[in-house]
């Protein structure tokens, strides 16, 4: 368990030491760490899956935020082209062939890592990593609501 804990801050340690994100381009370091240690949490991880399956994730994240950047960049296009005068039907086909490539490339890269769950990980390991996204997006959320409302409920108090 010390070993596992031990390459758990290993991981998270690289995440940290890796350079931040340009303005508005995902997550922060932090809670990337957050991340991995709750799916390592959450999946009960052995300290072999530790070794082989968490650099496979953060691989397969790259990939997925790198495609959602140039998403990102066909809708700042699109933004760019409802500001023209003369919107022509064969820039936007070309725009939406483009991103529906995009969209069409991501969700071939889910599938293509989720197909490989079975090497790495249990039955039920697959099926808590299925829904590790939504649940840990959830709790987020509410920690963030909780935190927020907690911010506003001092400021009231306050004269």
């Amino acid at each position: 368990m010390r070993k596992t804990a031990l390459l758990v801050l290993l991981t998270a340690g690289m995440c940290l030491g890796q350079p931040g994100p340009a303005a508005g381009g995902g997550p922060p370091p932090n809670l990337d760490a957050i991340r991995i240690w709750k799916l390592t949490e959450a999946l009960k991880l052995t300290e072999e899956q530790t070794v082989t399956f968490l650099p496979l994730v953060q691989i397969h994240e790259r990939k997925l935020r790198e495609a959602q950047r140039e998403i990102q960049g066909i809708t700042a296009e699109g933004r760019n082209l409802l500001k023209q005068e003369n919107i022509s039907q064969k820039d936007v086909d070309k725009l939406i062939k483009r991103y529906t490539a995009k969209q069409t490339e991501i969700f071939r890269i889910k599938q293509d890592f989720v197909k490989t769950l079975p090497q790495y990980l249990t039955p039920e390991q697959q099926l808590l990593y299925i829904g590790f996204e939504a649940r840990f997006r959830k709790e987020l959320r509410e920690f963030m609501k909780e935190r927020h409302g907690g911010r506003d409920q001092n400021r009231l108090r306050r004269p």
